[in-house]
């Protein structure tokens, strides 16, 4: 009996050997891979997946050895189906039916497993006829329902396999206790049971551990993969990321795709499309730059927005024999969710565009959609910036020139010196503020303008205003245009002017470890504590913006931390003071 049991197992060894040879290939096999590697397949992947699974059920059912009496017929081994179709006199089969359709559960599902087992399972009832036959093809299906019920649990554990070798070792073995419980008649259920239990347990647990081993190793060949592809468009990105801030055009494409095209080896050329013509391509020849422009297979990705590989000279749209490509990948770039060009990476052979060149190409591709969409973000904030500070200069302009002129005029009649002095100083203010800056100024340009504005200030107050500057020499930070003056503004019209006797105001420029603090200090009437946090506050119908419109371009710039911050007690006066990091220059 021990040389018996012997030799069942080295020839279910044989057909497992067999088997897995056979899997090796399948994994292999690019649908395959695809459909067994998504955890939300599609039905047609779910389906490939049952009816791959239940083939190697019933493969493993054909492959199996008879037993007759206790005993397994080697002859009939590898013939089972010619030799016994239709047979009762055998007793049942010692098989490895029940790795496909155990592994089929735990890698696919309940979905996989119950058809995988139905396959399997009813195979073995209506070809093979013995005593056996419904017991086993009902325990069968059993084990693919019960093997897709446990993939939940084990989908995300590392080494399945562990888990694999004790799921399939416990499935068999109430295989065999089922097979001895109903079974009839029952005298032949234990001769069959004693005759092929260790054979099964031992060959199938061992099985389904090696099958997803397999399997295994091509998840693990994908992440490395798409590990390298990662690393490499990360590369890329930082390489292409200052061409690629002023958007999509054709000198950040050419640069773009000059730089993918050496980074990358054994690219035949790189193309960088928009939604009409071709912005860029970088490749082997002249000719291939000449010759193409938007084919039937980019205008299919433009339009369904999905990436496509094209594994073939004429699919390619590069028929001619003087040009040296064959395959290709390519991939949308979006903007906003919207197809706004493509990424072409072509390969100088056919079925040469591998999972790695996908890969990466999908990579590049997101990475280069969301420099995209950033350089449009630059775009819009410098846009709404120079919209904040021309929106600024339209209210104080007319407001400070009415008032000016008025001040002017008085002195004309007066003090015609101190006229010409203070149309010099409405001269330098207007000459900085019509030049239309909406970036940076130096902060010295800033408060020069703050000084002609205050210069004329204090003569309009004939003498009820003092303003006194403190800034330290070390200083020399670059700020938003328009950032201090209407601070000054503020303190003046609300603050000093309604006092009677007048007030002062103090402008104090501090630098500490790298940050320059700026504050505009005035003793003046105060603000209503109920008021101070509405101050900043942006309300359209306000007429005057000042300190919402620094507070908000303060925070667009340098980050919610850094607005302006306002303390303030009614009678006592006003301190508004904001920081400003001297890392910029100009």
């Amino acid at each position: 009996m021990f040389f018996n049991g012997y030799v069942m197992i080295q020839h279910l060894w044989l057909e497992l050997s067999a088997l897995l040879v056979f899997i090796f290939i399948l994994n292999r096999s690019k649908v395959f891979r695809q459909s067994v590697m998504h955890d939300n397949a599609s039905l047609f992947g779910k389906l490939l997946m049952s009816i791959a699974f239940g083939m190697i059920g019933v493969f493993g059912t054909y492959w199996g050895i008879p037993v007759v009496n206790g005993m397994p017929d080697i002859n009939a081994f590898g013939n089972t189906f010619n030799t016994y179709l239709g047979s009762t006199h055998i007793d049942g089969i010692a098989n490895t039916r029940a790795v496909g359709v155990i592994v089929g559960g735990l890698i696919g599902g309940p979905v996989v497993g119950t058809v995988a087992g139905l396959i399997a399972g009813a195979h073995r009832i209506l070809a093979l006829a013995t005593f056996s036959s419904v017991v086993s093809g009902g325990i069968t299906l059993a084990q693919g329902i019960v093997a897709g019920m446990i993939h939940q649990q084990i989908k995300n554990k590392k080494e399945q396999w562990r888990y694999g070798m004790v799921v399939g070792l416990v499935l068999e073995a109430l295989h065999m206790l089922f097979l001895y419980m109903l079974g009839d008649p029952a005298d032949r259920a234990v001769r069959l049971v004693y005759a092929i239990t260790p054979a099964m347990l031992i060959t199938n647990s061992i099985g389904v551990a090696a099958f997803i081993g397999i399997l295994e190793a091509g998840y693990r060949e994908k992440e490395r993969t798409e590990a390298l592809a990662a690393k490499i468009a990360l590369n890329i990105a930082n390489k292409t990321m200052s061409f690629l801030r002023a958007g999509l055009n054709e000198q950040s494409a050419h640069e773009a795709a000059n730089i993918i095209y050496q980074t990358v080896d054994q690219l035949g050329a790189v193309a960088i499309t928009s939604r009409e013509r071709v912005l860029a391509f970088v490749g082997a020849s002249k000719i291939i730059n000449d010759n193409h422009a938007i084919t039937e297979s980019i205008a299919q990705v433009l339009e369904t927005g999905e990436y496509g590989v094209y594994q073939k000279k004429e699919d390619i749209g590069c028929s001619d024999n003087a040009c040296p490509l064959a395959s290709q990948v390519i991939v949308p770039l979006k903007d906003d969710g919207k197809v706004v060009g493509s990424l072409v990476l072509y390969r100088l052979s056919e079925n040469s565009i591998s999972l790695f060149e996908t890969e990466l190409a999908c990579g590049l591709a997101k990475l280069i959609s969301t420099q995209i969409e950033i350089s449009k973000g630059e775009r819009q904030a410098k846009l709404l910036a120079s919209a904040e500070v021309k929106a600024l200069q339209a209210q104080i302009n007319p407001h400070f020139l009415f008032n000016a002129l008025n001040t002017i005029g008085y002195y004309c009649r007066k003090q015609p010196e101190t006229a010409k002095r203070l149309i010099f100083h409405l001269g330098n203010y207007y000459r900085s503020n019509l030049a239309g800056n909406d970036t940076f100024v130096t902060l010295r340009k800033e408060i020069q303008c703050v000084d002609d504005y205050v210069k004329i200030e204090m003569a309009r107050f004939e003498g009820r205003l003092t303003v006194d500057y403190q800034i330290e020499p070390e200083c020399d930070a670059v700020v938003p245009p328009l950032i201090l003056q209407p601070l000054v503004e503020n303190a003046i019209k609300h603050g000093i002017n309604p006092k009677e006797d007048g007030g002062n105001i103090r402008i104090i420029g501090k630098h500490k470890d790298g940050i320059v603090e700026l504050t505009v200090e005035d003793d003046g009437v105060g603000i209503n504590p109920d008021l101070i946090s509405k101050v900043l506050e942006y309300d359209p119908s306000r007429k005057s913006i000042g300190l919402s419109n620094v507070h908000s371009r303060l925070i667009s710039i340098y980050g919610p931390d850094n607005g302006l911050r306002i303390e303030s007690k009614e009678n006592v006066g006003t301190r508004i003071s904001l920081m400003i990091p001297q890392e910029r220059r100009l």
